[in-house]
């Protein structure tokens, strides 16, 4: 988990070291970077499920791992590895929540909306929010502040148009990306700042491609400035056409003439890419990683011979475990390595109540005799069986 952790910050540093990079690219080209890293993120866990292609041999142990009854009343707390894993999921599952409330609070706006027009397939309403925006995965709809019925049209006209942007960039499904990764890392603080910057990037991708489509600056600041004046709340899951955090910043680009404003497909292309290629060199740094100290992992026969168990330490029973009288096998599938520690452990069969995490700890302490090969200390793949017995 540690290692995962550290290449996931990273993919993020990275993404975040190249936005200064690319300051005087695209907003397209910027988000896009953004994208990627956080699907990078979300994907990035697969790495653990590559096995490694070879074979294995057991460890017995069995001997030497009973457990007696009096020996296990001093675990009555909870281990910190269950605390933290307990925390993780309250914390996705309150973030996810959040979302799927986001979705229904769309649900209730239209129910009291007043249907106004149509852009393009798009319907457009009337509803009571305080700044245009578009939400809705599957039907997408644009809700507009039941004050722009008073708006002056080029003010109407600016709202429709960059909402339309964001339809037509798909960017509903990179900012619902984004609340995904943040609700499953939601405690590292790089993840958050990934997905601020892909909400900026994307909001300036759009008033963009307003400008290219014939938009006067000056006209279309306007019509920011103006939406900006009864902002309330952006609480609404969806793409809002400003907030107030970012007012000052858009409108100086708007008058930027340096700015490159609308990229080529092929410069996009060429973005995604390197990007993507990013993505897949920090996984393949995380599963060598996971493969132990040198590369190649052996098995038993034709000239390696086994590790053996040179000192372990005994695993401790849960409470849970020994107020229910627990007793099995938990079995680990484990690379020795050359410096005669356990590497890559995984549960290959299961016994709960938390003697799984409890049998990991405990051979993860443990010092063998590695394997050798030719005279010299290489890596095997191996089984060890971890007894818990009540006495």
């Amino acid at each position: 988990m540690l290692v995962l952790l550290l290449k996931l910050t990273l993919l993020l540093a990275l993404a975040l070291a190249i936005q200064p990079l690319l300051r005087r690219s695209s907003a397209a080209a910027r988000h896009l970077v953004c994208a990627c890293a956080l699907a990078g993120a979300l994907l990035l866990p697969l790495t653990l499920l590559t096995p490694l292609q070879t074979g294995a041999f057991r460890i017995d142990t069995t001997s030497l791992l009973s457990i007696s009854r009096q020996a296990t009343q001093t675990t009555a707390q909870w281990p910190l590895g269950r605390i933290l894993v307990i925390l993780w999921v309250l914390g996705s599952t309150l973030l996810l929540l959040r979302i799927a409330l986001g979705y229904l609070m769309l649900s209730r706006l239209l129910r009291a909306a007043t249907l106004v027009e149509s852009a393009g397939p798009v319907p457009v309403y009337y509803a009571d929010i305080s700044v245009p925006v578009v939400s809705g995965l599957l039907k997408p709809v644009i809700l507009l502040p039941r004050s722009a019925e008073s708006w002056p049209a080029p003010q109407r006209h600016a709202a429709l148009k960059h909402e339309l942007q964001h339809l037509e960039r798909k960017d509903l499904w990179t900012m619902l990306l984004g609340h995904l990764t943040c609700a499953v890392y939601w405690f590292h603080p790089l993840v958050w700042a990934v997905a601020r910057q892909s909400r900026q990037e994307q909001e300036c991708a759009c008033d963009d491609a307003v400008l290219a489509s014939g938009f006067e600056p000056a006209s279309y600041a306007d019509a920011l400035v103006a939406a900006a004046r009864h902002i309330t709340s952006t609480n609404l899951i969806g793409c809002h056409m400003l907030t107030h955090k970012t007012l000052k910043t858009r409108i100086a680009r708007l008058f930027d003439s340096g700015l490159s404003r609308i990229p080529s497909r092929a410069g996009l292309r060429a973005t995604a890419l390197v990007s993507l290629a990013a993505v897949a060199m920090v996984g393949m740094l995380f599963a060598a990683s996971e493969q132990g100290q040198s590369g190649e992992v052996f098995k038993v026969g034709g000239g390696v011979s086994a590790p053996a168990v040179l000192n372990k330490v005994d695993p401790e029973y849960t409470q849970e475990a020994s107020d229910a009288k627990l007793s099995g096998a938990v079995l680990l599938s484990v690379v020795i390595g050359t410096d005669g520690i356990a590497h890559d452990i995984n549960v290959v069969k299961h016994l709960g109540m938390g003697l799984d995490e409890k049998a990991v700890d405990a051979v993860r302490q443990w010092l063998f005799k590695p394997g050798m090969k030719d005279g010299e200390a290489v890596q095997v793949k191996a089984q060890i069986e971890v007894n818990f017995r009540m006495k």
